[in-house]
């Protein structure tokens, strides 16, 4: 009987494998990837209003888009890229069109 077990058990091992591979390791790597878009996301309305506060007069729209990339680009890329430049621009809008909206 113990031998018939562990045939069984060795057919299932590789099977429980490939579901958990299947299933979990996607759903686990979505959730640690939304917590960290709402971490940019939070930190990207952080930079544009310290933007807003830097440059009080009008004008200055490509100094502050600049001055953002930059320090988002510093914050999360420092080590290696985790944040492309268009992703950093898409957040930068998000946070502009955000604060427009209150």
């Amino acid at each position: 009987m113990s031998e018939n077990l562990f045939e069984v058990l060795l057919t299932l091992i590789p099977v429980l494998g490939a579901i958990l591979t299947y299933f979990v390791v996607p759903y686990i790597k979505a959730r640690v990837e939304t917590a960290n878009l709402e971490q940019y996301r939070q930190w990207a309305d952080l930079a544009v209003k310290a933007a807003e506060m830097l440059w009080t007069e009008t004008g200055h729209g490509p100094d502050k888009k600049r001055y953002v990339v930059q320090f988002l680009d510093k914050l999360f890329n420092a080590k290696k890229t985790v944040v492309t430049e268009e992703q950093l621009h898409v957040l930068i809008e998000a946070a502009i069109t955000q604060m427009k909206q209150r």
